[in-house]
């Protein structure tokens, strides 16, 4: 096929045209990213978690879904990079296009039940990589000057499974010497498959409880906790009738999986401590669940 030279300047045109039609777009620099928003108080109130998925102009989907909010409200990205010691200063350039965390467009909606999934563009003037790191404020409508809840911004999770190594739980002091691994797979939805492979145990023990729990070290008892799901959006599975389940063969040694969902998902569940149970109800084992590489 020959081509005029017409043909050859119009080419040109065109593609001049997409090119100054792109200049003004500052290319997203860095994947998405989430923050896990727990209560700034300790509490065990507002968790859930505070995702930024970036467009090509580098504007970005600030998604919320949240669980345990007293009221409405408004969330705010800061220069702050730890919970622990927390920085109020808004994270933005308005030199590179960034807009003010004014309350106008940063807001997010409670329904009744302290469940959020509120959603709204923002841009700081940021890319991904610049926002890395920093944390995510929660305040409430009606109190602007106290934080609620806080959350570092990490890079976002692609393989959403968790594995946590078997041990003695704290302060037992019996004859048997629990190991093994549970490994916990989540779905799109936050159900998830919770596998395990243990020995060590109680023999022949029946439909045992093993669980996740709401403590997130397995130091001490008092930093277990009880149970570990969202009472707001379901039950607590984390039962016999749940099927939340294991029993052991003659030699102590437990294989198999049970399907669940704690109205939780991968960020929630992370760092959070399995117990493993005797047969009367007795924690032998303890383990803390964290990333699997």
């Amino acid at each position: 096929m020959k081509f005029s030279t017409s043909s050859f300047v119009s080419l040109a045109i065109a593609l001049q045209a997409i090119s100054c039609s792109c200049a003004g777009e500052i290319p997203a620099s860095g994947g998405p990213l989430v923050a896990l928003i727990q209560d700034a108080g300790g509490k065990a109130g507002i968790i859930g978690t505070a995702t930024l998925r970036f467009n090509p102009d580098q504007s970005f989907l600030f998604a919320l879904d949240l669980n345990g909010l007293p009221e409405d409200g408004v969330a705010v990205i800061t220069d702050g990079t730890s919970c622990d010691d927390i920085s109020e200063i808004p994270y933005t350039d308005a030199s590179n296009g960034g807009s003010d965390f004014d309350g106008m467009m940063n807001t997010y909606q409670a329904l009744d039940e302290g469940i959020s999934k509120s959603a709204f563009r923002f841009n700081n003037g940021y890319n991904s990589n610049q926002n890395l790191g920093k944390t995510v404020l929660l305040y409430s409508k009606s109190d602007l000057s106290t934080v609620l809840a806080c959350g570092v911004l990490e890079p976002e999770v692609e393989k959403t499974v968790l594995a946590a190594d078997m041990g003695v739980y704290p302060g037992y002091t019996g004859s048997l010497s629990p190991s093994g691994r549970v490994k916990v797979t989540f779905r799109d939805d936050d159900s998830f498959q919770f596998r395990f492979r243990l020995s060590g145990l109680e023999a022949d023990c029946v439909g045992c409880g093993i669980h996740i729990h709401a403590g997130t070290s397995c130091a001490t008892h008092e930093e277990v906790l009880g149970h570990g799901w969202n009472a707001v959006v379901v039950q607590d599975l984390w039962t016999a009738a749940g099927g939340a389940t294991y029993s052991t063969n003659s030699s102590g040694k437990a294989r198999g999986f049970f399907e669940l969902y704690n109205g939780f998902g991968y960020e929630e569940n992370l760092n959070h401590a399995v117990v493993i149970h005797m047969q009367d109800g007795t924690r032998v084992g303890c383990g803390v669940l964290m990333s699997r590489t």
